[in-house]
């Protein structure tokens, strides 16, 4: 068994690979320079590994650097949490959770979060977070959050997911369009229009997978538009500058006059809200919130998908 390493190692670890100077570091710390280059070379030492390669000019992480950094980020976000739990459970408050969620999911999913007590919690306070999918499963991660709601969240054997609902992708476009007359669409109708995309810094993963079908399909995609929100999506579409690919929720949300929405019929393009936490928090509260949950949602949400929607 190794000796335990101080917490003050960690924090001067963290604190260095974030600044890339003993410089910038020492400020932070409250120590000298030579205090930081020491505790540093001391816990090189206790390792016997390599975190940092310096010069007189600069700071650079190793990979074994970056792989503990990385753990020790983890370690301090436990470590602040810890002391916050414990003032909550002082000032009685037994239990809280924080909620992460894409900012468009279905409001029938938040409103059934919030709408959930837990007799064996009944002080438990829920903090919801609003965010993009990369950041939601950074969260997670991190232990910055506790549960997230997350659209397609893809393959990650650090996480647990479990599929609360699934829903097409929606097409708005001007009611002059001549595709507005059909029910629904498919991908091979769009060849003609340019598109108008969510960001990938939104969503990477279905940012990727709408462009991979259109190669599969064959189609070249033309004046490819990328937003941040349905609002400029919406914008640009009564602009004549494309068809806007949305999701459900953000579609119904923001349908303006003059526009139309309809379902995009696609195998595989279609969006899956997901619980994820992370695989390895053994949490009983987060465990009987997110079986209450799903309990509760398959209550609240009708099996039957089978008729999608015109939005007018």
């Amino acid at each position: 068994m190794h000796k335990p390493i101080e917490l003050r190692y960690f924090l001067a670890a963290v604190a260095v690979a974030e600044e890339l100077s003993f410089t910038r570091s020492k400020r932070r710390l409250k120590l000298s320079q030579s205090g930081v280059s020491r505790r540093m070379a001391e816990l090189e030492t206790r390792l016997h590994v390599k975190l940092f390669s310096r010069n007189h000019a600069s700071v650079a992480l190793t990979d074994a650097g970056r792989a503990f950094v990385e753990e020790a980020k983890l370690l301090l976000v436990h470590y602040e949490r810890a002391i916050q739990h414990a003032k909550a459970a002082e000032e009685g408050v037994e239990a809280h959770l924080t909620i992460g969620h894409s900012p468009f999911i279905d409001p029938v999913i938040v409103s059934t979060v919030l709408s959930i007590h837990l007799p064996l919690h009944p002080s438990l306070i829920v903090h919801m977070q609003s965010d993009f999918a990369p950041e939601l499963i950074h969260g997670l991660l991190t232990s910055k959050l506790d549960l997230a709601f997350i659209t397609s969240p893809g393959s990650n054997r650090k996480l647990t997911t479990t599929k609360v609902s699934e829903f097409p992708f929606y097409i708005a476009l001007r009611e002059d369009d001549a595709l507005a007359r059909e029910p629904s669409l498919r991908l091979n109708d769009l060849q003609e229009s340019p598109w108008i995309l969510f960001d990938r810094k939104v969503h990477p993963l279905m940012h990727d997978l709408i462009l991979r079908r259109a190669a599969e399909e064959n189609i070249v995609v033309n004046n490819n538009q990328n937003v941040f929100s349905a609002d400029e999506a919406f914008q640009l579409v009564q602009e004549g500058m494309g068809v806007a690919f949305l999701t459900m929720t953000s579609a119904t949300k923001s349908v303006r006059p003059g526009i139309q929405v309809r379902p995009l019929i696609d195998a595989e393009l279609r969006l899956e809200v997901c619980l994820s936490s992370r695989a390895d928090n053994r949490s009983k509260l987060v465990s009987e919130f997110a079986r209450t949950f799903m309990k509760r949602i398959t209550q609240v949400l009708k099996p039957s998908q089978m008729t999608l929607p015109i939005i007018p």
